[in-house]
């Protein structure tokens, strides 16, 4: 006797490729950015090249409605280059980019990213599209001092037109204004635990797409 065969389940149109796509992996762009704050101080004294930043984000990262990355994942980067704060050249600067993601669960990943800004820093300041950091500091300050002491020069010197006149009173002001700045060392570059931090990535990133353990 020949057995009946079952009758299968129709396939409504779609409902694979729905199923392929929820499990496919999410692409981030480059241009993501990404809000977090420093785990370690850092500071120019001790941040030579080559030196760990070490971070977590502090906001997650939703594409879809899902958390891709969620708040607390740890990032992990390095110091390319630091200069002290000096009398000639007095402004400190500090430059790193960031390395590595390490997800929930310990999934790493490897990504490239420079700092776009300090949000809310009234002291620090990004330079170029690298991510260089400048403090905003006293030198900043000088630049008005010698102007204001060079009006003050020009005006104590053209006063009844006597004494030393307008042109030595004025380059006397300045020298002496630019010697100040000169000679006075800038601040340096100290960002302590908790810092915001904001990253932007510099290349597209490749992340699975979280399960339901991994959402949680």
């Amino acid at each position: 006797m020949a057995l009946k065969e079952r009758p299968q389940a129709a396939v409504e149109p779609g409902a694979v490729a729905l199923h392929q796509d929820k499990t496919e992996p999410i692409t981030l762009p480059a241009g993501t950015h990404l809000l977090m704050k420093l785990t370690s101080a850092l500071h120019t004294t001790s941040a030579t090249p080559g030196a760990g930043i070490y971070l977590e984000t502090s906001s997650p990262v939703i594409t879809e409605g899902r958390v891709i990355i969620p708040e607390h994942t740890r990032v992990l980067g390095l110091v390319e280059s630091g200069r002290r704060p000096g009398r000639v050249k007095g402004r400190a600067q500090m430059r790193f980019r960031f390395t590595t993601l390490i997800l929930p669960g310990n999934h790493v990943l490897s990504i490239a990213g420079n700092l776009e800004s300090l949000p809310g820093s009234e002291s620090h300041r990004t330079v170029d599209d690298e991510g260089t950091l400048e403090p905003v500091d006293q030198i900043d300050a000088d630049v008005y001092t010698v102007a204001k002491t060079t009006a003050g020069g020009i005006l104590i010197g053209s006063v009844g037109h006597i004494g030393i006149g307008v042109g030595r009173g004025a380059l006397i002001a300045a020298g002496i204004g630019v010697a100040k700045v000169l000679f006075t060392r800038g601040d340096a570059i100290s960002l302590p635990v908790g810092t915001r931090v904001e990253m932007v990535l510099k290349r597209p990133l490749v992340v699975a797409r979280p399960g339901p353990r991994d959402a949680m």
